[in-house]
């Protein structure tokens, strides 16, 4: 079990809040960074060029740093839900497996 500060750093982060620019890709690139820990978005709505792990590509400088595809990616930039019926889709829960790190 690797620690740091007495935090398991083998046991996943889930960063979450409401609402676009509330900060959460900035939070995820500081403590990808901090533990020198990976990146992981299970869905990415609007910005089908890289979203958010494009912006953590550039913010985070250790050398292991790996980012893993999403679940699901979805054109409009719209809450995941509205994204997947607007392209018909249905987001399934069971279809969202964390990434072997």
């Amino acid at each position: 079990m690797k620690k740091k500060d007495g935090l398991d750093l083998s046991a996943p982060i889930f960063i979450t809040g409401i609402g676009t620019d509330v900060g959460k890709t900035i939070v995820s690139a500081i403590i990808c960074e901090w533990t020198k820990g990976n990146y992981w978005k299970p869905i990415q709505s609007g910005d089908p060029d890289g979203g958010d792990s494009k912006i953590l590509k550039n913010l985070v400088s250790h050398e292991s740093f790996e980012i893993f595809n999403e679940a699901f990616r979805f054109t409009a930039p719209l809450s995941p839900h509205a994204a997947a019926k607007l392209e018909g889709t249905n987001i399934e829960v069971a279809e969202i497996n964390l990434p072997d790190i």
